[in-house]
């Protein structure tokens, strides 16, 4: 049982993958990396944003990559959880944008500037893979960049924090809430 994403895999029937490809790497290096960047990432919003907010970024940077695989027929084969680490990055920086808890309410602007400089320079990171591509055929890990996987997860944790936003936004407004 194959549990990287494989087109002719998934056309024949394989539609795990979609779900399985992101717990999978391509290697020790590939999967140490990736888990590495989770764990910064989480350490460095830490305090800084709902960890709700953090963990609905995550999953929907996970649904955004999982969509990009079943939409783009040109994927031929995809592993690992970068793309959802974009989700991460981009959920948890409008997170800051969004709201910064109560305890932290004395540098919520600080925190809404760091939030808008790190969505600009994921764009321009992202725009800049999309223009440019990967500069060598096997990417610096000795496999090639999915880029697609980037994009659609930063869509994807940006799309599920705004819903996390509107729903937390929506109960405490209700009468009876605190």
């Amino acid at each position: 049982m194959v549990w990287q994403f494989d087109r002719v895999a998934y056309d024949g029937g394989a539609w795990w993958q979609v779900l399985t490809a992101q717990w999978v790497h391509f290697g020790w290096m590939h999967a140490a990396v990736n888990l590495v960047g989770a764990g910064v990432l989480m350490l460095a919003f830490r305090g800084l944003v709902q960890g709700q907010v953090q963990w609905a970024a995550l999953l929907g940077g996970y649904v955004g990559v999982a969509v990009v695989l079943v939409l783009d027929t040109s994927c031929a084969y995809y592993a690992g959880a970068s793309g959802a680490l974009h989700g991460l990055l981009a959920g948890s920086a409008l997170g800051l944008l969004l709201g910064v808890p109560q305890h932290l309410a004395a540098s919520r602007a600080r925190s809404r500037s760091v939030g808008v400089l790190l969505l600009i320079g994921l764009a321009v990171k992202l725009a800049q893979q999309r223009w440019n591509g990967d500069p060598s055929e096997r990417g610096w890990l000795g496999i090639a960049t999915y880029f697609p996987a980037h994009e659609a997860g930063a869509v994807g944790g940006l799309l599920s924090v705004l819903l996390v936003h509107t729903f937390l936004r929506g109960r405490l407004a209700q009468p009876g809430s605190r």
